[in-house]
């Protein structure tokens, strides 16, 4: 691959001998900016603790364009700026401009500091992306009207609203765009927007041209491709076009790789946007901080149907980089002959960096530090504290098996997704809750407090907390199978993996995957938190028994493809009004009498502990997600005490531990462990790392000591739970709770609050 310090001998020979028969053009392409307005750590701006946090910022991201555009034209080179969608992000940078901006354009309605700096820049044309349409088709319009950019796709009906319509008819939104070079050529540019909007956003009533509901993911893409084709030969045709540019944002380059291409013809060069992947060639500089490249080299070269190379472009996210492809065109016929030099350039402000840039003055001014003002307000909020870091979105696949994968919010149980899916049942006020994996948007990388500003970060959508009263095991298991449909034991990953709340699911995903209502055989076991046995063995076992349940309106409404309508789940008619993340904010203060997080004072501890929310580890037997194909169990030791103040501590295998007489402090590290206790006399320990889920208290010898049966144990108040400062007391009383004896402290559980155990869950009976 050619650099931009190189030219190819045609185009040098070309220069030299005077010739002017190759035209020059200069692709500068954005994709996927997400509102990461400020830097590439998202709400940080150039703060030493945080190297990342120099890097990115769309003022930056606009003097690197500008440079770049600056040396081209002095190049008399005709300029492209192309930008492949995705341009905003909810979350508390865009709430900015809700809050700050409503009156603010020109025309005396809402303006967007997404706008302001795409306005700055000047893009000659944007496709829409399902980001877009996060809030709806409104918003969508609005911001395409206001962006100064062109919005193109050719499979999103335009005139299915009066805002769009009126765009179209502007010619703010348009299937195509066609660019005259200064040499009067004439490039056409071909919008496509993925297929996947109607499931993983929120469009409306604009629909999505050659979707079909009742098709697969790979039926709906093949169906786009006669539109793509339909435009490319229409403007070849009929508008004298003589270059092609298709702009699609498609979610994953592989899709216009391996799929789009390979069935296209007379297209010369594609821009991908969606995926976020980072094309680089091996002399590019990387971000301090940021992701290995995806691709090793930029472009990718895809094959059309007719065997021609055709140069394919991405350029990650969150305004990291700007990538810059340098072509030629025949002067005499306008057809695109070769990429001369391709450059992915990095945004940096980092005073150590030679390519470092300073600031565009204008959107320093009007988009970063209002933002960094409204977010600093934000950061200031503090709501609570975290003992442990929250993994999001933090998945990949490995390879092929064996391998190991990193778990995340889209192919495995973690601590973030727990707390989440917590909060969606603490808002629902239900028994049972389940959070789609792609609403959580970025993590909590450290111990420390927790602020509204991460909430916002976390869960940015304006997604509504969503209730059902009455769910039957045989509903909820082709939910579920649809939501582990997609997984495998290399851990793929996909946004609509459910993470869950009130019930423990085990699946395999080596199974059957679901393709239609009442197939596929992924889901094996579920048990709700109060022992109630739904499903075993894959099969429903208990269909009498109803329950609750909560999700957001987002998936309640079939998004990212929930078969919640053709299951008849039946919703409230009255939604609540209360966002999820709201719910989460909500869910960290509220007292821990009431079933939240909040605590009392200091001496209580943090409010997310790691007993509840700690790192999972996917390959083993316990938590709330299990996959059989890929979950084991590792042996542990057997610990017991003496009479004295014994202090074990377990390993990281599943270990079984007896304290015995006096009061010890028991800790049994990672992996499934049981704690025995045979008598009232073993009293007064603390246990320091319970963890539901995984860990029991052995109880049933010490039950039959005191003739109580497993049977009437909970049920009659035999057993108690009382919130302490620091933890929970696990309290029996001996006659129970009509009797007049008092109960007695068996076991203090540290970490925890009453509402966070479950008998019939964590103990033996």
């Amino acid at each position: 691959m050619f650099k931009l310090k190189q030219l190819t001998a045609c185009v040098a020979l070309a220069f030299t001998a005077g010739a002017a028969w190759a035209e020059g053009v200069t692709v500068l392409h954005v994709g996927d900016q997400e509102s990461w307005l400020l830097s590439a750590q998202g709400n940080l701006r150039d703060d030493a603790a945080q190297a990342i946090s120099f890097y990115g910022g769309v003022d930056r991201l606009a003097a690197v364009i500008k440079n770049a555009e600056t040396a081209a034209v002095a190049q008399n080179r005709t300029v492209l700026k192309l930008n492949a969608g995705d341009a905003f992000l909810p979350g508390p940078r865009f709430t900015a401009s809700l809050n700050n901006l409503a009156n603010s354009f020109s025309d005396g309605g809402q303006d967007y500091y997404d706008a302001i700096a795409l306005r700055q820049i000047g893009f000659d044309a944007m496709v829409f992306g399902n980001h877009e349409f996060d809030l709806g088709p409104q918003v969508a319009a609005r911001f395409a009207q206001v962006s100064g950019s062109t919005y193109l796709s050719s499979n999103l009906n335009f005139n299915a609203t009066s805002e769009f319509s009126a765009l179209k008819a502007s010619g703010k939104v348009a299937p195509s765009k066609v660019i005259t070079t200064a040499g009067g050529h004439k490039i056409g540019l071909v919008g496509a927007t993925t297929p996947l909007l109607p499931n993983i956003s929120s469009p409306g009533a604009v629909n999505v041209i050659g979707y079909d509901a009742n098709n697969t993911e790979a039926q709906n893409l093949q169906a786009l491709i006669p539109i793509i084709q339909a435009e490319i030969t229409r403007l070849r045709s009929e508008q004298g076009v003589t270059t092609v540019i298709l702009m699609s944002h498609l979610q994953n380059a592989a899709n216009e790789i391996n799929v789009v291409v390979p069935a296209l013809t007379g297209v010369d060069l594609v821009l991908s946007g969606g995926g976020h992947e980072l094309m680089v060639d091996p002399d590019d500089a990387l971000i301090n901080g940021g992701v290995a490249a995806t691709f090793t080299s930029h472009p990718v070269n895809a094959v059309d149907a007719h065997g021609k190379t055709v140069p394919v472009l991405t350029s990650h996210f969150g305004n990291r980089y700007v990538g810059q492809v340098n072509f030629s065109i025949d002067d005499n016929n306008g057809q695109f002959v070769a990429i001369e030099s391709s450059k992915m350039m990095r945004v940096t402000g980092a005073a150590a960096d030679a390519d470092r840039v300073a600031s565009d003055a204008t959107i320093k001014a009007q988009v970063i530090t209002p933002v960094q003002n409204y977010i600093a307000v934000l950061n200031a909020q503090i709501i609570g504290t975290t003992a442990v870091k929250l993994n999001g979105p933090t998945h990949t696949t490995c390879a092929a098996l064996p391998c190991t994968f990193v778990a995340g919010v889209r192919n495995a149980e973690t601590g973030l997704g727990d707390l989440v899916a917590d909060a969606m049942r603490f808002a629902g006020k239900t028994e049972v809750a389940i959070q789609n994996s792609g609403g959580i948007r970025t993590n909590i990388a450290a111990a420390g407090n927790v602020s509204v500003g991460d909430t916002f970060n976390i869960l940015p959508f304006t997604n509504l907390v969503k209730r059902a009263p009455a769910v039957n095991a045989t509903q909820l298991k082709d939910l579920l199978e649809h939501g582990y449909g997609d997984t495998s034991p290399t851990g793929r990953a996909n946004g609509r993996y459910p993470q869950v709340s009130g019930m423990q699911v085990i699946y395999n995903s080596n199974n059957v995957a679901r393709t239609t209502k009442g197939t596929g055989n992924r889901v094996q076991r579920v048990v709700l938190d109060d022992g109630t046995v739904l499903i075993d063995n894959g099969v429903v076992v208990n269909n009498t028994r109803s329950f609750s349940f909560t999700t957001i309106d987002f998936t309640a409404a079939g998004g990212d493809g929930f078969p919640f309508a053709a299951n008849n789940v039946v919703f409230e008619d009255s939604p609540f009004t209360i966002t999820y993340q709201e719910a989460l904010a909500n869910y960290i203060q509220s007292p821990k009498a009431e079933g939240g997080l909040g605590r009392l004072s200091n001496a209580d501890g943090d409010e997310i502990t790691v007993n509840y929310y700690g790192l999972e580890n996917q390959y083993d037997k316990g938590g709330r997600l299990i996959d059989l194909a890929i979950a084991t169990s590792t042996p542990g030791v057997t610990r017991t005490g003496t009479a004295s103040r014994d202090v074990l501590v377990g390993t990281a295998g599943d270990d079984v531990i007896t304290g015995g007489l006096g009061v010890d402090t028991l800790t049994g590290g990672a992996g499934n462990d049981v704690f025995v206790y045979t008598s009232m006399r073993d009293a007064g320990d603390t246990i320091t790392d319970f963890t539901p889920y995984a860990d029991k208290l052995q109880l049933s010898a010490l039950l039959a000591s005191l003739g109580i049966s497993a049977n009437v144990a909970i049920a009659q108040g035999y057993i108690k739970l009382l919130d302490v400062t620091g933890g929970v007391q696990v309290q029996v009383d001996s006659d129970g709770a009509a009797g007049p004896a008092a109960a007695k402290t068996l076991v203090t559980l540290k970490g925890l609050t009453a509402k966070q155990v479950s008998p019939a869950r964590d103990f033996i009976l």
